[in-house]
């Protein structure tokens, strides 16, 4: 009998040739997993920023607004500097405050709050406190002085502002 010659058939139990992969298709599914993972990690990343955000603004509002405390100064009235004729300035103020505590203590030395407020506005010059700015600056000016006998109490600078409820320069 004649051999029979297996040269042109496949072996049977061998696996066929894989096909070639489509490079491309692999490229844009792995670009489009990237995306898809980067587009959720950025979005769970922006909800947690902005829900933290939320919560802190909720927390500001859920808090009570720190009421103000007013100690009434009393009027002032000084004469004021210059060689054109006598001028003066009337000043009725209320200092802006701390808490009670340094109020009880402004009106404890209010003595001496008067006086440096007292020596600060006789200094003063009628053309220095007439513009908005320079009523500003001298607004300024009294909160340090007014600040000067607190220093070393509890209170030290217990006075945060002032108001002018009456001002007049003649």
């Amino acid at each position: 009998m004649a051999e029979k010659t297996t040269a042109n058939k496949p072996a049977e139990n061998a696996e066929p040739p894989a096909a070639p992969a489509n490079k491309g298709k692999v490229r844009k599914l792995a670009i489009a997993g990237i995306a898809a993972v980067l587009c959720v990690g950025g979005g769970a990343g922006a909800y947690l920023a902005l829900g933290k955000r939320d919560a802190e603004t909720d927390e500001a509002k859920a808090a009570p607004k720190r009421m103000p405390v007013f100690v009434d100064l009393d009027t002032f009235t000084v004469n004021l500097p210059g060689d054109d004729a006598d001028r003066f300035m009337q000043v009725k103020l209320v200092a802006e405050v701390r808490d009670n505590a340094s109020g009880e203590m402004v009106k404890t030395l209010m003595p001496s709050v008067r006086n440096e407020i007292l020596l600060l506005l006789g200094s003063k010059s009628a053309g220095e406190v007439a513009t908005r700015e320079g009523k500003e600056k001298l607004a300024a000016e009294i909160v340090l002085a007014a600040n000067k006998p607190l220093a070393g109490t509890p209170a030290a600078n217990g006075v945060e502002g002032v108001n002018f409820t009456h001002l007049i320069v003649q």
